[in-house]
């Protein structure tokens, strides 16, 4: 029988992992099985599958809808696998207005997310996670994007719009996700092209000159064969700190998206979904103020007779003479084809590739002359093709996969120095060991004397990195139905990775017949006790040797498998009530420091092992009006991959975190508990909080923030990023106030305690405990074709930070403040 269609979109959702937006939920003795089960016996009148019908539906639901995901690479109920999982609705983000990556957080307990820009952008599931500051390490939890792995994690700050779902997996993935990972897994799944006919369009402005526009237009091109989807978004943001330099806002956001999709439907067992996306971000970003003052940092800056913009991060000011900017854009296509070979199987197929490019510009955060543009450019391009069997027999449910992934980064590092980095760095070195009271204009011609400024004013360095990576895997999983109430789920991985990498670095410009004058002893001993330096002989590449570093290159590489796998144990006492016990194995591949390194940092790093153990119960309750969720794991991770500093000492305080080393052992050890439900008509609830122990059972080896060797020992301490408590809660509540006219209100609250936001625990790197709420008010037609709404975030305007980086050139950790309050109003129109 050839399906018409809204039967056959019921078959495509149910192929690409969708379920049709059933808003009354299923009868319970109707479960929603595998994507194999959901192709309709009689096709639906299209009527029945307009989108004002469904909204219509939704408005007088008093039962949870069946929340469907595809977790283990089929569709199924989130209350019927044995992970822990938070499943966030795309459009309950759009109408909370969580529109950026790191909002997830804000509705996922034991989820932090830190973006100090786009390229250092980190993912922490509970407690374990890691930066991008070095290139050749990856995210320790994976990214996904409609079933394409992201290489980088920058390449998922896009504006989230025109969302199906968010699924966060909790705990080591890999036996049936395209790439590893040992911290969790974050799925974004963007909404399909229809078969019918529908607009819809959102613009919202607010104070600090906020503008956003978002929409998406879907329908058919092509009757039963063919259908597209066109969504498009634009936001606009002033400047959130100010520069006392010319009085410019900084830190404003500029970003805008395109994506376009064809969904193609030949039979009714084969149909393909292609996928085209770009992205671009222009922002004058990223500054970061100041959040500690050291002794030696204040040294400098005294002898400069400078003082520095307010050392309070929440005055949100800056002093920079020289352009703050960056750029990113991104660049992608993927095509994804599902095959029905039978009744029993089919063959899913997803070929990606994407372009991802940073440009940098900045400075040193002061409007003297030290290091007046400095920054790291990147490029990653990357290909993915991903093949798996899902199969589907009396006894049990399998899914094999095979995966590979090739990945090309290049970063480069530009750092230009001035006039004023002899005084700053030398002079500051007299100041804080010899002479308390020298200053520029007193001691300045005897030191300009010795190093003249033009040494190196307008010198230039240069350090290029790259990196070629191959993965390849094969893995499988199979559900063993070993009686109607009992599951047993076992996964396999074998994953092999190839990596070719190499760091040079260069110099150029400056003064080279500016060499040090010859000293009476008596002056060279006094200057060799304050810089630690025998100037009385020194070469001039000597001096620049001990300022910035040699020229240095290093070529490696690196080639290493890796098993990994799964077992776990469901029951169902009823049939709305699921507990399980699960093992599973999680791997991060070693790889390749691209930075310099020496005796206590090696050129090479071992991959990353997390081994999981894990008890959780799934309830559904009250005739299914409220749904609970717990879960309590231990995990035990095995060469944690740390960030450390460079190993070359200079002059110029370097406090960036560059290379990796392996930390011997770690311990994640906690609970979640997720729940969410309706108190009555129109009121929904939603709850839940995480208890996260992340510590380093041995860890002598930490990087030292003063001598900057790795011999700070942190043993027994928690591990960076990682709050003990993290907390979200919420309700709306909806009531009809005209004829087919709702009234709501929204309202959303977070919190999360106290955390480390370096791995060395440095001074002033610790980032308060902070909650945040957000509140909504609007009016809505009953068919959703239209809303109204007003909203304010931040209602109580909290001081807090949401990223802490260290400063090149300066010696000490900047931060930026979290955004303060805001408010504004928002209109949506739908148009079947």
């Amino acid at each position: 029988m050839r399906l018409k269609p809204p039967a056959r979109l019921a078959l495509t959702a149910a192929l690409f992992g969708f379920s049709c937006n059933n808003a009354v939920a299923q009868d319970a003795a109707d479960p929603a099985a595998d994507a194999l089960d959901t192709i309709p016996v009689e096709p639906a009148t299209p009527a029945a599958a307009t989108p004002q019908r469904e909204r219509e539906r939704a408005s007088a639901a008093v039962q949870l809808e069946e929340v469907l995901v595809t977790a283990r690479r089929r569709q199924e109920r989130a209350q019927d696998v044995p992970i822990s999982l938070a499943v966030l609705d795309g459009d309950d983000l759009a109408n909370a207005g969580l529109f950026r990556p790191q909002d997830i957080q804000q509705r996922t307990p034991g989820m932090t997310v830190s973006v100090p820009n786009a390229r250092l952008t980190s993912y922490t599931i509970r407690g374990l996670g890691s930066s991008s500051q070095n290139d050749g390490m990856e995210s320790s939890v994976g990214l996904f994007l409609d079933g394409v792995y992201l290489g980088r994690q920058g390449l998922s700050m896009f504006d989230l719009v025109d969302l199906d779902r968010v699924e966060v997996l909790r705990g080591p993935q890999g036996t049936l996700f395209g790439k590893n990972t040992t911290a969790g897994a974050l799925n974004i799944v963007t909404k399909l092209p229809a078969e019918y006919f529908e607009a819809q369009a959102e613009a919202s402005i607010g104070d600090s000159g906020f503008r956003q526009l978002r929409g998406s237009l879907t329908g058919p091109l092509i009757g039963g064969l063919l259908a597209g989807r066109l969504t498009a978004y634009s936001t606009d943001k002033d400047g959130q700190i100010e520069n006392r330099y010319d009085g410019k806002e900084l830190n404003n956001q500029n970003r805008q998206g395109l994506r376009g999709q064809l969904l193609w439907t030949q039979t009714d067992t084969l149909s393909g979904r292609l996928i085209a996306e770009y992205g671009h971000q222009s922002e004058d970003c990223c500054v970061y103020p100041l959040i500690i003052y050291r002794d030696a940092v204040r040294a400098r800056d005294e002898y400069m007779e400078y003082t520095r913009a307010p050392i309070d991060p929440y005055q949100r000011q800056t002093d920079s003479d020289t352009r703050t900017h960056s750029e990113v854009e991104q660049k992608a296509i993927s095509a994804e084809f599902n095959w029905n070979v039978s009744d029993a199987h089919r063959l899913t197929s997803i070929s990606a590739y994407r372009d991802w490019s940073f440009k940098p510009y900045s400075d040193d955060a002061t409007s003297l002359k030290l290091v007046p543009e400095t920054g790291v450019a990147n490029t990653h391009r990357q290909f993915s093709e991903e093949i798996r069997l899902a199969s589907q027999f009396d006894d049990f449910d399998s899914v094999l996969g095979l995966f590979y992934l090739y990945q090309h980064l290049e970063g480069h590092e530009r750092n230009i120095f001035g006039e004023d980095l002899v005084g700053w760095t030398f002079g500051g070195l007299i100041r804080q060991n010899v002479l308390p009271f020298a200053t520029v204009s007193n001691t300045g011609p005897l030191l300009y004397a010795l190093i003249p400024p033009e040494a190196l004013d307008g010198m230039t360095v240069l350090t290029d990195t790259y990196q070629k990576s191959h993965s390849a895997a094969a893995f499988g999983s199979v559900d063993w139905h070993l009686s109607e109430q009992l599951d047993l789920t076992t996964g396999l991985r074998y994953t092999h990775e190839w990596k070719d990498a190499g760091v040079t670095r260069s110099r150029s410009g400056g003064c080279a017949s500016c060499s040090p004058l010859q000293l009476t002893n008596v002056l060279s001993d006094a200057l060799a006790q304050a810089l630690g330096v025998d100037i009385s002989a020194l070469s001039y590449d000597g001096l620049i040797d001990s300022v910035a570093g040699g020229d240095y290159a290093r070529y490696n590489q690196r080639d290493e498998g890796n098993y990994s796998g799964q077992i776990a144990l469901s029951y169902h006492p009823l049939r709305n009530v699921l507990t399980y016990a699960s093992i599973a194995r999680g791997y991060k591949g070693g790889g390749i420091n691209l930075g310099a390194t020496g005796d206590t940092v090696k050129p090479t790093f071992k991959p990353e092992e997390a081994t999981s153990y894990e008890l959780g119960v799934k309830s559904q309750l009250f005739d299914r009006a409220l749904s609970v969720s717990f879960a309590a794991y231990q995990t035990d991770v095995k060469n944690y991959q740390a960030l450390t500093f460079d190993e070359e000492q200079t002059l110029i305080p370097n406090p960036r975190q560059l290379n990796l080393l392996n930390v011997g052992k770690v311990r994640l050890r906690g609970a979640e508990l997720d729940a969410y439900g309706y108190a009555m008509a129109g009121l929904m609830l939603r709850a839940g909080a995480a208890y996260n122990q992340a510590i380093t059972l041995s860890f002598p080896n930490a990087p030292d923030e003063d001598t900057r060797d790795n011999t700070k020992d942190l043993s027994g301490e928690t591990l960076y990023n990682a709050p003990r408590w993290t907390a979200t809660t919420g309700f709306e509540y909806s009531h009809a106030t005209l004829n087919r006219i709702d009234g709501y209100l929204g309202v959303d609250y977070y919190y999360r305690s106290g955390a480390w936001a370096t791995v060395e625990h440095g001074r002033g790197s610790y980032i308060n405990a902070y909650e945040l709420t957000n509140a909504r008010i609007g009016l809505r037609s009953a068919t959703r074709s239209w809303d109204v709404s007003a909203f304010v975030r931040n209602l109580f305007d909290e001081n807090y930070l949401g990223a802490v980086y260290a400063l090149y050139g300066v010696g000490d950790y900047g931060g930026t403040a979290g955004d303060e309050r805001s408010y504004g109003l928002t209109v949506r129109v739908a148009f079947d």
